[in-house]
């Protein structure tokens, strides 16, 4: 028994530790690591990572459907409790491309397809619809946590059950994807390889993004010549961006030569706010006869004036600031002076999530666990204790102000089976005003820590 799970630690030892660098790949109701064969991605269990849902598989047909995918085999399914959260431990302030993968593959024998809501730490990030029992679906955000760790969360709409099948952090170069407030959800799966008849995410893409091929919504309903050249990776000068020779090494140009090159789309809101970047390389060797020159508008405004792509150098081109509209329309125009039509080798398009709900202070989330743990507490308390306000943890009262922290103010554990003495983790609760311990087995004099808390009016 004890050279087993020696044995188990090790092997995720091992895995850990030959890792991809900045990479976090969690396979969900995975009983162990392992390394998956197509991707060549090294996956850890989740069992470290949440306490509460039920391991499950998807069925032998699906199964045969991704027999190279392995990290689409197992889930994680939640039955019970309104709101289900992973803790992932990550660097604060670091920026994090995460995304979530949801394969039902019929794993319960209902053919039942749910729907529910995630959530990253106390914001809404999305509506999770399954819409095939055979299709992967991907949820990517790109964040910047103010803690040291990062809660996903699932919660119950009363329209199936909630489950998961993969969470995976990639680490990005801070300098990159730049926005003054929020997060940046990848909108509509707009993240387009131009020219290219296939679809590539890592290892051609070092921060392993999944770049979408020719078909719908990639082409954006229009009609492009479609380029290509072999460019290897030692050749091309890249950009923190880090696109990648195989990205890099396609493009489009329009199908008339003398027409502008149209990127355009309509949001279903138009006050969402998006964030689009775009990428272009020079991907043929001009002749000395030869200029490409094209202006590139926004709405009908000027963004960039007479811009040339240069030869196997990769730049990065975007809006300093969020754009928004009932139509949001890119053209890529050639100036009169061109040989050459306009070229853009991939787009990225990202929707703006307002993180309006902060989470709670630090302290009183370091001590509402500690007090959970102490006593355990049996309650449904997943996620943030007190964002947000909807999914409020029983017992708990909270203060919101603003933008500020929510703070504990009230703890009522009555009648909840507690014993033993009064947890000393509960002085940490600096601004607590009630606290109800009453109907417990809970043994030894009031300790002089409640004393100091300086707010405490009920007891």
């Amino acid at each position: 028994m004890w050279m087993s799970f020696y044995v188990a630690v090790l092997a995720v030892l091992l895995i850990q530790a030959h890792a991809q660098p900045g990479f976090i790949s969690i396979s969900c109701g995975s009983q162990d690591g392992y390394t998956d064969p197509s991707l060549e991605i090294n996956y850890v269990s989740d069992v470290g990572f949440i306490n509460t849902g039920v391991s499950g598989k998807i069925s032998s047909e699906e199964n045969s459907r991704y027999n190279t995918q392995r990290q689409l085999w197992t889930l994680r399914s939640f039955s019970e409790g309104k709101r289900n959260c992973y803790k992932i431990n990550v660097t604060r302030a670091s920026k994090y491309l995460i995304r979530t993968t949801f394969l039902y593959g019929n794993y319960d024998g209902r053919n039942k397809l749910p729907q529910f809501d995630l959530l990253i730490g106390p914001n809404h990030w999305s509506r999770v619809t399954i819409q095939n029992e055979s299709s992967a679906q991907f949820n990517e955000i790109i964040h910047v946590p103010s803690m040291d760790y990062v809660q996903i969360c699932l919660v119950d709409t009363d329209n199936g059950i909630p489950f998961i099948t993969a969470i995976e952090f990639r680490t990005l170069n801070n300098d990159t994807y730049v926005t003054p407030f929020g997060s940046l959800e990848s909108y509509n799966y707009l993240r387009c390889d131009l020219g290219s008849n296939q679809s590539y995410r890592y290892p051609d893409d070092v921060y392993d993004r999944f770049w979408y091929g020719p078909y719908y919504p990639c082409n954006f309903g229009e009609n492009w010549k479609p380029l290509s050249a072999s460019i290897s990776d030692d050749s091309l000068n890249q950009t923190d961006y880090k696109q990648g020779a195989t990205i890099m090494s396609t493009a489009v140009e329009p199908e008339n030569d003398s027409a502008p090159l149209v990127i355009r789309w309509g949001p279903k809101n138009e006050t969402d706010k998006f964030y689009v970047y775009m990428y272009f390389t020079e991907i043929h060797v001009l002749t000395t006869n030869e200029t490409r020159l094209f202006n590139i508008m926004l709405n009908d405004e000027s963004l960039v004036q007479n811009f040339s792509p240069r030869y196997h150098i990769a730049d990065t081109l975007y809006p300093s600031a969020a754009i928004s509209g009932k139509e949001i329309k890119f053209s890529l125009e050639r100036t009169e002076s061109s040989t050459l039509p306009p070229i853009i080798s991939a787009i990225e398009i990202y929707r703006v999530i307002d993180s309006q709900n902060p989470e709670t202070f630090q302290g009183d989330v370091d001590a509402i666990t500690s007090i959970k743990s102490a006593y355990g507490v049996k309650r449904d308390w997943e996620g943030d204790p007190c964002s947000p306000a909807a999914y409020l943890w029983g017992g708990l009262n909270c203060t919101y102000l603003g933008n500020e922290f929510p703070r504990i103010t009230a703890l009522n554990l009555s009648s909840s089976g507690l014993s033993g003495k009064i947890d000393s983790s509960i002085s940490n609760l600096t601004m607590l005003e009630k606290l109800d311990l009453s109907n417990n087995n809970l043994n030894g004099d009031v300790p002089d820590f409640l004393s100091q808390l300086q707010h405490l009016k009920i007891l």
